[in-house]
This record gives C-alpha cells, structure tokens and sequence, in this order.
C-alpha cells in the first residue's frame, strides 16, 4: 500500500503506549489501519498506520480534535519502534523491538511485593519520562507553531494572529491531552501492574495451598501406613511371642514332667535303697548281735575250758599227783625223770588245746 507522507506505520507490543507516543509526536492523529503482528522476539505485538495532521491545518480556521482513540490496557513496554515518514511510496517494514517482559513466577509473597514495587516504580519512571517528552514535544510544537505563524505574518497579519491563536489552542490542548494520556497510561500501566501482582500472589498463594495440602495428605498417608505397619508388626511380635510362650509353657511341661518322673524314679530307687540298708542294716545288726552272743559264748567257753586246762594241769603238775602215779607204775622215780614227765605233759596238753 502507497503511504501518503503524512502516513506513518509504528509496531510494538502495546497499543496504548504506540497512540500515546503517536499523539504527543505529531498532535491530531487518524488511525488507518491496525492488525496484530509477531515481533521479531517472537512476542505477539500491533502494527498501527495513522495519518497526522499538523496543528495548523488550514488558514482559515482548525479542525475540532479528534476524540480520543479508546485505549486497552496492556502492559507497558520498555521502547517503542518509530517506522521515519518514508520518502517514496514503498513498503514499510517493521522495525525491530524488543518483547514486554514476562511476569516472573511469585515464589513467595514478600518477593512478588518487592517484584510489584520494582514494577510500579519502572511504570511511574516510564510515565514521567512520557509526561516529560511530551511536555518537551508541546514545546517544540510550540515553537513551530510560532516559526510557522511567523512566516504566514509576512502575507497576512489576520491569519497570523488565528494561527497562533489556534497553535496555542491545540497545542494546550495536546498538552492537555497528553497530560491525560499519561495520566491515564500510568493508572491503567499502574493498575494492570497491581492487578496482574495480585493475581501472581494469589496464583502462588494456591500453588503453596495446594503444595502444603498434598504435603500434608502425602504426611498423612505415610503416618498411616507407618502406623498401620507398627500395628503390624505389634501383632505379629505379638503372636510370635505367644507362640514362643506357649511353646516355652510346653517345654516346661514336658521338662517338669520329665523332672518329675526322674525324681520319681530317684525317690522310688532312694527308696528302696534305704530300705535294703535298712533290712541290711537290721540283719548286720542282728549279725553283729549273734557275733558278740557267740563271741561272748566262745569266751565263756574258752574261760571254762583255760579253767579247766588250768585245774588239769595243776593237778597233773603238782607233786603229789606225779608221785602218785609214779608208785602205780610200781617205781619211784627220781627228779629228773620227774621233770621229764611233766615237760612231756605240759607238751600233750598244749597240742590238745590247739585241737
């Protein structure tokens, strides 16, 4: 399409800010065209072609401003891109800008505080600097205006005087108008600003929420299956040592049955052992009494017999009773066939006794 030289075509990733900038550059502007274009960042953006009027339109009179373009809050960009008035009837391509900035993830409430006053503070430095270039705009409009209504002085005083006239009209106006868009950009930058912190906060809010709630459940869950895993092993702990204790309480049956029957078995052999040393006992005694009764009966009788041996062998010894049998014998005999006789006496009566 042929751009006529008062056309001219801007990109960038904000509608607002690409009218406002418009505006306090080049006064009345009338929207062409707009469409949405990717930016060479990849970022969606707009393309807007207006056609701008200067301040002083007409000699004879100025057109009433147009009214203000309805504006959509967006976010506000860094810098936008200017296409120059071409000089040709070409195309105009799109010049370079760089993407809005991405809101970056909240991770905690005081961080997105800080995030919105870093933000609020770059969108009040961004409005002031607009405030200031327009302000600085208006000014040279101004100034052009006056260079302007200088020069047609020379044809016509008349024309002059509305001219300025009507420069100082539009151009307070413009500034006017500027003030407001600015005002504007910056409450609705502002607003868009808080409401998107906001939503950040309570995006992250509920992303903690729901963090915190699966945390807790997953808490919950492992406290249960670790409480459910104790009872578990309580019971089975449990059942193993009523298991062992019954089987302890039976093995101590049988041992104390076994216990029992060997002692038993020990008394009932105890038992009879004592009675057979008993019986022994009582035989040995009545052993040891017959011993002693024959003992004491052996002695009596070997008393009366030593008594008797004693008697026989005094009789037989004694003088009388050798010569008494001497003379039966019809000799008398001397002493020593005496003695002779009594030694071969006390040697008969010695082998007897040993008999």
């Amino acid at each position: 399409m042929a751009l006529e030289p008062s056309v001219v075509t801007v990109t960038g990733p904000d509608r607002a800010t690409l009218l406002t900038d418009l505006t306090l550059r080049f006064g009345h502007i009338e929207l062409v065209s707009e469409r949405e274009i990717v930016l060479p960042g990849g970022g969606r953006g707009h393309e807007l072609t207006v056609r701008h009027r200067p301040f002083t339109s007409e000699l004879g009179g100025f057109a009433p401003p147009p009214a203000p373009v309805p504006v959509v809050p967006q976010a506000v960009a860094p810098a936008v891109a200017i296409v120059p008035e071409p000089s040709a009837p070409e195309p105009v391509a799109s010049a370079p800008e760089a993407t809005a900035p991405a809101l970056a993830p909240v991770p905690d409430l005081a961080a997105a505080q800080a995030q919105a006053e870093r933000l609020l503070s770059a969108a009040r430095e961004q409005a002031q600097q607009a405030l200031d270039q327009g302000r600085n705009d208006a000014e040279q409009l101004r100034l052009d205006a006056r260079e302007e209504a200088a020069r047609i002085a020379a044809t016509a005083e008349q024309d002059k005087a509305r001219a300025v006239a009507a420069a100082r009209a539009e151009a307070d106006e413009a500034i006017a108008a500027a003030q407001a868009e600015a005002q504007r950009a910056r409450a609705e930058a502002a607003a868009g600003e808080e409401a998107r912190i906001q939503q950040a906060v309570a995006a992250r809010v509920r992303e903690l929420d729901q963090d915190a709630d699966g945390r807790r459940t997953g808490s919950e869950h492992e406290a249960r299956r670790i409480i459910q895993a104790a009872q578990e092993e309580a019971v089975r702990i449990k059942q193993a040592g009523e298991k062992e204790l019954a089987d302890g309480r039976a093995e101590a049956r049988i041992i104390t049955r076994e216990a029992r029957e060997q002692a038993d078995a020990l008394l009932r052999e105890a038992r009879a052992q004592a009675d057979l040393a008993s019986v022994e006992s009582r035989a040995l005694s009545e052993a040891v009494r017959d011993a002693q009764h024959r003992l004491r009966e052996l002695g009596s009788q070997i008393t009366t017999q030593l008594q008797a041996a004693q008697k026989d062998l005094n009789d037989r010894t004694s003088l009388h009773s050798v010569q008494a049998r001497l003379r039966a014998g019809g000799t008398e005999g001397s002493a020593a066939e005496i003695a002779e006789h009594l030694s071969r006496i006390l040697r008969e009566g010695g082998t007897r006794e040993e008999g």
